[in-house]
């Protein structure tokens, strides 16, 4: 504050010399050419003066606040996030299935050709990879439910191909008794079909479809009875080999943001 008054000072002293040669030149006590030599230093001390009030009251004050608003925001922001990471944890290891020790909290970080409003998302991009004990094959869950299945990793992420996506395909299983059995083929766009199960099996709109479990002797696969989503269609023609059903999610994939990838141990 002290600087501004100097400042201030300074500017207004010059202000009144400059505008008393102005008025001595108007009335003919000064000469024109005399008085243009000693106020083209003045008009810059003016100026100069003018810059700076302006870069203290913009530098120390406004700048300042600017400065101080912008960490607040970032702080608002990082404790949104941190919310809704400890949230998605919680709900996480309620779950009984799958076991919760076998899980590694992941957040997604891109999602190739996804368009909000415009397209589904296919494919996402994890913050975790082979340094943190992901691996082609590992099944990705959200609580109980089958998100997808990672394809690719590298050392900080890894590649997640979602349950609807049109290249991934898995055993499935239906009903209570679980007895009808087949295979989830994602179709894109968020949708999946049920196919491959026999005539003689009943299928009813409604129903949940779960994993059958796939795992390998190395431990790569989805395990059994993770929640693929429900029926919302059955075709059975009586003439076909096979019967087959449309499969939705319980998942929005366009929302999703913490998931969590079922590591072995």
């Amino acid at each position: 504050m002290q600087n501004r008054g100097k400042y201030l000072l300074v500017f207004v002293v010059l202000f009144l010399i400059s505008l008393l040669l102005f008025s001595l030149s108007k009335v003919g006590i000064l000469k024109l050419n005399f008085m243009s030599g000693i106020f083209a230093p003045i008009q810059k001390e003016i100026h100069n003066s003018f810059i700076q009030l302006s870069k203290l009251g913009s530098n120390s004050e406004t700048e300042s606040l600017k400065e101080e608003n912008r960490m607040l925001t970032k702080k608002i922001i990082d404790q949104r996030k941190l919310t809704e990471q400890n949230k998605a944890l919680l709900d996480q290891f309620q779950q009984v299935s799958p076991k919760s020790l076998n899980l590694l909290p992941a957040d997604v970080i891109g999602s190739p050709g996804f368009v909000p409003g415009v397209s589904v998302p296919e494919l996402l991009i994890l913050n975790k990879g082979f340094s943190d004990g992901v691996r082609e094959g590992n099944a990705v869950v959200l609580k109980n439910n089958l998100i997808g299945k990672v394809i690719k990793t590298s050392q900080g992420t890894a590649l997640v191909y979602l349950a609807s996506n049109n290249y991934l395909s898995f055993a499935a299983k239906v009903g209570e008794d679980k007895k009808a059995v087949g295979v989830i083929r994602g179709q894109g766009g968020g949708e999946m079909i049920l196919d491959n199960v026999l005539l003689s099996e009943t299928l009813k709109v409604g129903d949940v479809v779960l994993t059958n479990g796939d795992i390998d002797q190395n431990g790569k696969g989805l395990p059994p009875d993770l929640v693929v989503g429900k029926i919302t269609s059955v075709d059975k023609n009586p003439s076909a080999l096979f019967q087959k059903a449309d499969v939705v999610s319980f998942v929005d994939f366009s929302k999703l943001s913490n998931l969590f990838v079922q590591i072995q141990k």
